[in-house]
């Protein structure tokens, strides 16, 4: 089975005067929270909500900001 990748356009609905912006994504059909780079949290004006514990490939635990609200 190979990577399936898509264009996504990402916003903030409380901000709704900001423009959208499109990205490359890479699709994990199995999952239901979508991770975002630094720099799209930035342009998307989006804020923190909390920090949660995540679990990287190699094994390792990590706290992460989890932020939105994200369309």
């Amino acid at each position: 089975m190979g990577l399936v990748h898509a264009n996504i356009s990402l916003s903030n609905p409380r901000l709704p005067n900001l423009n959208k912006i499109e990205v490359l994504s890479l699709v994990d059909s199995g999952a239901f929270t979508l991770c975002i780079p630094e720099h799209v949290k930035i342009q998307l004006q989006l804020e923190e909500l909390e920090k949660r514990e995540v679990t990287l490939a190699d094994g390792k635990k990590q706290l992460v900001p989890f932020v939105g609200p994200i369309e």
